[in-house]
């Protein structure tokens, strides 16, 4: 869109869901509109208030305004994440897309591939920002903004989650304020000239925002699920469970094991290694709520909101401990700490391993030291010289520090290590890509800013409470759903991983690692070994395998371009 009062020009991808309100605070100063739309109105904000614009927007958003006065270009994602921004600085310009795979394929791009954001996705199954698989193209981190002139390119955070300011709140009230805020959060979704309906997985979360959207709607709100054959990943009897309590119209959906041809279609979208298995059941249900509507409503975010994993659920004894003890180390003597943890074998080390994360820093359980991943001591074999020995430190322990900085409790720090991490790098792209390829806009109301902050500042007991983690959260629920429905065991959104890999998936699997060209720059024997010792034994060595998988469906895709690692 162009500005004609200023010469600006805007590419904007998102929804601004207080664009209404925005519109009218502008036209109260005196400027017009020619349009309906929330892109107007971020020019006019922009015209206004330059780069501070981004502080009154309410949404998700990715987009770049042509400063023409100034001679600049101007970049900006959301608050959370929802919406990626890529770009590249090549020849003194600068090119921007959404999607990574379009972006490689320009011309004055090299497609050099970085080994550093290779190391990051064999640790976390997902590279983060500023990172990519490509040395030349980073994305813009969420919250931020960024000026391109010609002094260069700079980038600035304009809004992060300060969880030590705590406001003095009965639990009562607590629990209606968090009832209003996500109402609100889910009317302002709501808002839409097209089809809309809701991914219900069956879980609180999305169980809540549905039960939210039945109260303000006034005709049965359409659903959608999927699941599995596998009884252990099957949530589809409580999905409609809730459904038939909030009065919906459900659809549901089986996935079968066999899904080669997908993966193809996951290396094109992410345009980079993306090893979240649960992007599988994203894709299926996403596509099923497209075949009637175009906007649908999830439940992302619920966990990073008030604590919803397994490794939040502390004692009140953790959590004093655990806040008062961390300040004897440092963010770096953590990290060295965590990535000792992660090698351990022997007995007495365990023991020691379960005290320190106990009672001592249980905030350690954010970073993944689990086996299951490709950690510390694996990736420098995988990766031979090519792996680094400080990366992972450095990369850890600056979110250490900062969410030592941003929380005085365990569980506040693992929050905020999650959304900055975990959230943004992981969840949200896994989302944005699988509905988006099928022209699904998804909306997530808990990951509303202002609910965000309002429940930063709650106190540590409405988020975990003696081991029950979303406590708040539970408790609202109940509001809507029995108590039975409400504080069952968590299920998550998986995939019966070994079985598939072991089954339908076992040709391509076994075809694409026992390549040696699509695994380069890797370590080929030891791909063989976790193979064998995959198929001929029970160590489940699943994440680790599907994670190359995604790496070597990826090189695939590329296989006709001219993939480089510096030797």
């Amino acid at each position: 869109m162009l500005d004609p009062e200023t010469g600006n020009a805007i590419v904007f991808n998102g929804e601004i869901y207080n664009f209404q309100a925005l519109r009218k605070e502008c036209e109260a100063v005196g400027d017009s509109f020619r349009s309906n739309s929330d892109t107007e109105v971020i020019v006019a904000l922009y015209r206004r208030h330059g780069v501070a614009c981004v502080n009154k927007l309410r949404g998700m958003f990715a987009f770049v305004i042509w400063d023409d006065a100034n001679k600049r270009v101007f970049l900006a994602r959301d608050r959370v994440g929802k919406k990626p921004l890529n770009y590249a600085i090549v020849n003194g310009g600068i090119i921007f897309c959404s999607e990574i795979d379009p972006l490689s394929r320009h011309p004055a791009v090299s497609r050099e591939m970085d080994l550093e954001g290779l190391e990051l996705y064999l640790q976390l199954q997902y590279i983060p920002a500023p990172w990519t698989i490509y040395k030349s193209i980073r994305k813009l981190p969420p919250a931020h903004y960024a000026i391109f002139d010609r002094n260069g390119f700079k980038t600035e955070c304009y809004w992060d989650v300060d969880y030590t300011k705590k406001i003095a709140i009965s639990e009562q009230d607590a629990l209606d304020g968090l009832e209003e805020k996500l109402t609100e959060a889910v009317r302002l979704r709501m808002i839409a000239d097209v089809p809309l309906g809701a991914l219900l997985s069956g879980g609180v979360d999305s169980s809540v925002v549905v039960a939210l959207m039945a109260k303000l709607s006034g005709e049965p709100i359409r659903t959608y699920s999927i699941g599995f054959r596998e009884e252990a990943f099957n949530e589809l009897p409580f999905a409609e469970q809730a459904a038939k309590i909030c009065g919906t119209a459900h659809h549901s959906e089986i996935v079968e094991g066999d899904v080669t041809h997908l993966v193809p279609a996951l290396a094109r979208h992410y345009g980079e290694p993306f090893a979240d298995h649960s992007a599988v059941p994203s894709f299926f249900v996403c596509r099923t709520a497209r075949r009637h509507v175009t906007v649908a409503m999830n439940g992302d975010g619920g966990d990073e909101l008030l604590g919803g994993y397994p490794r939040y659920y502390l004692s009140p004894l953790q959590i004093r401990m655990g806040s008062v003890v961390p300040d004897i180390l440092s963010a770096s003597a953590l990290t060295v700490l965590a990535t000792r943890l992660s090698t351990v074998t022997s007995i007495p080390e365990r023991a020691i391993r379960k005290m320190v994360i106990e009672y001592g820093w249980p905030e350690l359980r954010a970073v993944p030291i689990k086996n299951e991943f490709w950690n510390d001591c694996e990736r420098t074999i995988i990766l031979g010289k090519h792996a680094s020995r400080t990366l992972l430190s450095c990369w850890r322990s600056t979110y250490f520090a900062k969410a030592v900085e941003q929380a005085a409790n365990p569980v506040d720090r693992m929050l905020w290590y999650d959304n900055h991490t975990y959230l943004s790098g992981c969840l949200l792209p896994k989302m944005d890509i699988a509905s988006m390829h099928c022209g699904l806009e998804t909306r997530s109301p808990l990951l509303d800013h202002k609910v965000i902050e309002y429940c930063a500042a709650l106190p540590v007991e409405f988020k975990v409470k003696n081991r029950v983690g979303k406590y708040l959260l539970k408790k609202l629920a109940e509001r809507y759903f029995p108590a039975s429905f409400v504080h069952r065991r968590k299920m998550g959104f998986g995939i019966p991983l070994g079985e598939w890999l072991r089954g339908p998936l076992r040709p391509a699997l076994d075809a694409t690692l026992r390549n040696p060209k699509l695994m380069a720059p890797l370590d080929w024997p030891l791909i063989e070994t976790i193979l064998n010792e995959f198929f001929r034994t029970q160590i489940d060595h699943s994440k680790r395998l599907w994670a190359l998988y995604m790496y070597g469906a990826w090189r695939q895709h590329c296989l006709n371009d001219d993939i480089d690692y510096k030797e």
